[in-house]
């Protein structure tokens, strides 16, 4: 019995130390398939390791697919192992888009999403920032646009924004929203400029809802 007990502990071993070896902190980032209109099909992955599809993490979603310009970046370490900020796009072929945000702790092998579901438009900004007060690890902070249909505001004019901030809890060991509120001015929307500027200007306000 003890050493059918044995043999078994040193094959976890191995296995383990195999998955170690293949993984080592590498990663791939693979785009979904696409159709003729450039639509995707498949939603895009990142991946463990530097060959293989095993060990992948894939935005789960049952509506929409986020296949379109995947990206990935080492943000912190936690654990000793890289958190990875990783993002990936829908699009349904109109004047709008979604991305999908996750933040990836390496964990035996595999991909780990920290955050709660975070998805925002192209009328979006999102920043990562480094509060100690608040974490080791970089706050996530968005701002989304409200779309004030009863004003007739059209798609790309100035709006109010939703502003959210997701703050690591250790306790949790997972990312926890904070805060949540729409800002009371209107900023610019792609009507108007190249791309949303909210977060800076509305920082002090994010801060002292902080405190």
């Amino acid at each position: 019995m003890r050493r059918r007990t044995r043999l078994k502990w040193l094959m976890y071993m191995l296995l383990a130390s195999d998955c170690a070896m293949t993984c080592l902190g590498q990663y791939r980032v693979l785009p979904g398939k696409t159709n003729a209109d450039g639509l995707p099909e498949t939603p895009a992955r990142i991946c463990l390791g530097a060959a293989g599809t095993e060990h992948c993490y894939t935005p789960p979603s049952e509506k929409y697919v986020f296949g379109l310009e995947p990206n990935a970046r080492v943000v912190a370490k936690l654990n000793g192992r890289n958190l990875i900020l990783f993002t990936a796009t829908f699009s349904g072929g109109g004047s709008g888009t979604l991305s999908n945000l996750a933040l990836l702790e390496e964990q035996s092998c595999d991909f780990l999403d920290l955050l709660p579901t975070v998805q925002l438009t192209n009328q979006s900004e999102y920043k990562l920032w480094n509060l100690p007060q608040l974490s080791n690890l970089p706050a996530l902070v968005t701002a989304d646009f409200v779309w004030d249909f009863k004003a007739a505001e059209t798609h790309f004019a100035p709006h109010r924004y939703t502003i959210n901030m997701y703050v690591f809890d250790p306790k949790l060991g997972r990312y926890q929203q904070r805060i949540q509120y729409v800002t009371a001015k209107k900023y610019p929307g792609l009507d108007d400029s190249d791309s949303i500027r909210v977060l800076d200007a509305e920082k002090a306000a994010i801060l002292t809802r902080l405190r």
